[in-house]
Parts: structure tokens; C-alpha cells; sequence
């Protein structure tokens, strides 16, 4: 007879020890499965957070840290201590990734319109009606103040200069906008500083513009030019027309209220940052001979102090980018990816995590303790068993593998049938824990204001999304580590009564016996 038929004969023999054992393994192998059901879904469900948020990455600057430093400076020190901005080197590397979809490098400044009208806008007026109680009509319009010829009766910028780096633009990726003329700027003439645009649908029309048109822009009212010299060619740009973009973008009701004409989406006009540069910085010459105060601008200062790009195709995919990039950055320069939302969404999930993690620990290591305790204390009763078999030649090698496959047949049958009853209570449990740790969060944690230049593109992910992506159960995976366990515990909780069967002399057993 094997050494595992005498461990089932064991077994059936002693049917109110294996009863209690198999029961000791079924609540042990419980527990084991309501945590890993727990922590696997919590790692799922940070998992569907990250995939849920778009994959957006974007240089921006560690305000906090700044300021502390420039607060430590004398006034000199902080003439030089400029905002940190993103290594140009860098941003084309990043650029040329293939991972990148789209990207935003630019840099925005305001103008005026010179010879042509901005899109007016369009402000409600309150009615008598509504004089009371502050709602708007949208019946009445009243517009900027613009005069018949289309030029500014003040020296307000009516128009928004967004300067390129790079062609490659977040709003042309997700069709916020459109070419409905012409073309895109290109690489090429954005490197070369060329005079070229691209400007929106409704201002063309406003202006009877089309692709192949030349408009004026003016980088400084005229006041400000007048006051340091005579003429200054450079203050104007003439750009020719090369695509008209069709844009949706429409200022909101609140916005409407504030609203300058230069943040009219409309007004916006598409050109190569250089162009702008070389212009400005010659105009910065004229100021700072009028006023040395005025520091004379240098091409670098143009760089973008931010770059966003939007990775492709899956937002798990912004880790690993990060963290090839993000190496050796400026002290005060971060690579963000919705960090702040993602580390806040998950808290209760890594909290779950730790605490379900905790719970398995524990409940091994005693599991361990108890089994190897138990099958100590039961082996002395089974003195005489050991030593008949010893004398007969077996091997304590095999009476060993008898102790642990009569273990691990009980460890087996409660791992299975946990394996079902887990489920439910992990399903459970599980819910209830995540519900105390969202509401200890939402109460401990009210939410932080954060600025970023790509609000739109950071979207908003809530915590009752990221609490529906949770889904405790037990899949083919979860056994298989349960298994595995179950195995790792009754190897070691046999370990202490292989060494007292080592020591067994069946002569001085059966000895004793007689």
C-alpha cells in the first residue's frame, strides 16, 4: 500500500479530525479569497480610471516650489529666475514619437485687427422683465464697440495670436476643428518663419476673406509704438490667408459677460511663433531705448513654457511615455497626466488594496501557526501508528508524504468549496469596504483647484464611475493563486512534524507501547 492510499484510509478513518480540518481550511481559504477578490478588483478598477481619462500628458510648472524660491531672492537674483520651460530638444523628441497623436506647442499673445473687423461680440441684454432678477435675454444684442471702418475706437487687442511650434494641434486630432479652405500651416514654413495664416470661417465671412488673402496685424496699439519712435514697420504683420478653419468653439453665458473680443474664438488667428519672435523682439529693441527698464527680449524667452501632448491609442500607454521623458526635467518643471484626479480616484481603491493585502498576510501566517500546531499535537497520538510502519520498512520519507497529502486532500476540499462561498461574501464585503473608504475620502479630501492649460483635454472622470468599475469576484486566475497558496500552507505547516517524524526510533516506540 502507497503512501497515499494510507492517508485517504487515515481520513476515513478519522472522520471527525478530517471534518475539522477540512472546515479549519474552508474559513482560512475564505478569507483568502474575499482578499485577493478584493485587491484584484481594486488593481482593475485603477486600471478602468486610467483607461477612462484621456491620455493626455503635459509640461507644467511646480508653482508652489517656484514661488518659494523666488520669495528667497533679493531683488536682483529674481530678475534672472525666469518660469522653467520645457527643453525645445526635448519637445521635438517627443513629437516625433509615434505613440504621440497630437500636440499643443504654442504660444499665445494678443494684436489688433488692421484693416479688417473681429467677430463681434454678441452680449445679451437684460429686459425690463428681467432688470430684477439678473436672467438675460438673448432677443436684444448689443456689440463691441467698433466703429463703421472696422477699426477699434480704443486701443483694446481685439485679436488672439496663437504662435506655433508645431503644426501638429490637439483641436485638428479630435476635429474640434476643420479645414473648410485651404490648408494647415506647415513645419516648414513655421521653421522658417514664414508670413502665413490660418484664420477662422466666421471671421473670414465677417470680412470677405478667403484663402490667398493678405490681413494686418498690428503686435502693439498705436499709442505704444508712437510713444518710442516715429515709424516701426515691424509692429505689423502681413500674413497671407492659406487655410480658414470651421470651429464650433462658441463663448458660454458666463463667459459672455466678461468676455474681450480677443477671446472670441473666432478671433484667433493660426501663425509661426518665429514670425511673431523676430518681429516682437526687434519692437522690444524700441522699448528698451526708450525705457532701459524694459529688458530687451531674446529669441529663447519666446519658447512655450507648456507642451501638451495626447498619446495614442490607449491611455495606459501615458505612464510608460512619462516616464521615458520625464527624465532630468528642470527642478520646477513637472510631467502631469491628470495626476492630482487619478491619485485622488484611486485612494480608496489603494487603501481597499492594503487593507485586503493585510488580511490575507494575517490570515496565512496564522493559518500556518494553527495547522503546524495541530498536526504536532496530533502526531504524538499517532506514536505507535508511525512506529509499526517504520518497522515494517517504510520509509519517513513516505510517512511524511502520507501527513502531507492527507493535509492537502482536507486543504483541497475547503480551498474548493471557499472558491464558491468566497465569491459571494468578496462581492459583498468588498462594496461595503469601497463605500466607508469613497465617503472617508470625499469628507477628508473636499477637492483641490488646479490650473492646467489643457482643462478640455484633462477630462472629468467621477467617483461614482470609478466605484461602477469595481467588480469583486473570482475568475481562473484568483484559483489558481488560491491553489497554489493552499499548497505553500500545508508544505510548511508540515514542515514542524516532518522533523519530529525524523526523529521517531520505532524500536523505542514500540518499546514504550509494550
Amino acid at each position: 500500500m502507497n503512501f497515499i492510499q494510507r492517508a485517504l484510509r487515515h481520513l476515513s478513518r478519522s472522520k471527525t479530525k478530517s471534518l475539522l480540518l477540512t472546515l479549519t481550511f474552508f474559513l482560512i481559504a475564505n478569507f483568502v479569497v474575499v482578499g485577493f477578490s478584493i485587491s484584484a478588483a481594486a488593481a482593475e478598477a485603477k486600471i478602468e480610471t486610467r483607461r477612462k481619462m484621456n491620455p493626455v500628458v503635459e509640461f507644467t510648472m511646480d508653482f508652489d516650489a517656484w514661488y518659494e524660491k523666488y520669495m528667497s531672492l533679493d531683488s536682483e537674483e529674481r530678475k534672472t529666475f525666469a518660469y522653467p520651460k520645457p527643453d525645445p530638444e526635448l519637445v521635438r523628441r517627443m513629437l516625433a514619437d509615434s505613440r504621440v497623436k497630437s500636440a499643443d506647442w504654442t504660444r499665445s499673445t494678443l494684436g489688433y485687427a488692421d484693416g479688417f473687423a473681429p467677430v463681434e461680440i454678441q452680449r445679451p441684454q437684460k429686459t425690463e422683465d428681467e432688470e430684477d432678477d439678473g436672467m438675460f435675454s438673448t432677443s436684444v444684442v448689443v456689440s463691441e464697440t467698433m466703429s463703421g471702418s472696422g477699426q477699434a475706437t480704443n486701443q483694446q487687442p481685439n485679436m488672439t495670436l496663437l504662435g506655433l511650434l508645431s503644426p501638429q494641434l490637439n483641436k485638428l486630432a479630435d476635429e474640434t476643428w476643420k479645414l473648410a479652405q485651404g490648408r494647415m500651416i506647415t513645419q516648414e514654413e513655421i521653421d522658417n518663419g514664414s508670413p502665413v495664416a490660418v484664420i477662422d470661417k466666421r471671421l473670414a465671412e465677417a470680412n470677405n476673406l478667403s484663402v490667398g488673402d493678405f490681413i494686418r496685424i498690428k503686435l502693439y496699439s498705436d499709442d505704444e509704438i508712437n510713444a518710442v519712435a516715429d515709424t516701426a514697420n515691424d509692429n505689423v504683420l502681413e500674413l497671407e490667408i492659406v487655410g480658414i478653419l470651421d470651429s464650433a468653439e462658441e463663448l458660454s453665458s458666463e463667459e459672455l459677460q466678461w468676455a474681450s473680443e480677443y477671446s472670441h474664438p473666432a478671433n484667433q488667428v493660426l501663425m509661426p511663433l518665429p514670425l511673431y519672435a523676430q518681429h516682437d523682439i526687434a519692437l522690444m529693441a524700441l522699448f528698451h531705448q526708450a525705457n532701459p527698464k524694459v529688458a530687451e527680449a531674446r529669441l529663447e524667452d519666446y519658447n512655450p513654457s507648456s507642451a501638451v501632448f495626447v498619446a495614442e491609442p490607449n491611455p495606459l500607454e501615458v505612464d510608460a511615455f512619462r516616464g521615458e521623458y520625464g527624465k532630468n526635467l528642470d527642478e520646477y518643471l513637472i510631467m502631469d497626466a491628470n495626476d492630482e484626479m487619478y491619485q485622488r480616484l484611486s485612494k480608496p481603491l489603494d487603501t481597499l488594496t492594503v487593507f485586503s493585502d493585510l488580511i490575507v498576510a494575517v490570515v496565512l501566517i496564522n493559518a500556518v501557526v494553527i495547522i503546524s500546531l495541530v498536526s504536532a499535537l496530533t502526531l504524538k497520538t499517532r506514536e505507535t501508528e508511525i512506529g509499526v510502519l517504520l518497522s515494517l520498512g517504510v520509509s519517513k520519507v513516505k510517512i511524511v508524504g502520507q501527513l502531507f497529502t492527507e493535509l492537502l486532500i482536507t486543504a483541497m476540499i475547503g480551498f474548493a468549496l471557499a472558491s464558491a462561498t468566497g465569491s459571494m461574501l468578496a462581492g459583498s464585503v468588498g462594496e461595503k469596504a469601497l463605500a466607508m473608504q469613497v465617503q472617508e475620502n470625499q469628507t477628508s479630501e473636499p477637492g483641490v483647484f488646479t490650473y492646467s492649460s489643457s482643462d478640455s483635454l484633462f477630462n472629468e472622470v467621477s467617483q461614482e464611475e470609478v466605484t461602477a468599475s469595481y467588480h469583486a469576484g473570482v475568475d481562473a486566475g484568483i484559483l489558481i493563486q488560491i491553489f497554489i497558496l493552499g499548497v505553500g500552507v500545508v508544505f510548511i505547516s508540515t514542515l514542524i512534524p516532518s522533523m519530529m517524524v525524523l526523529r521517531f526510533n520505532p524500536k523505542k516506540i514500540l518499546m514504550s507501547q509494550n
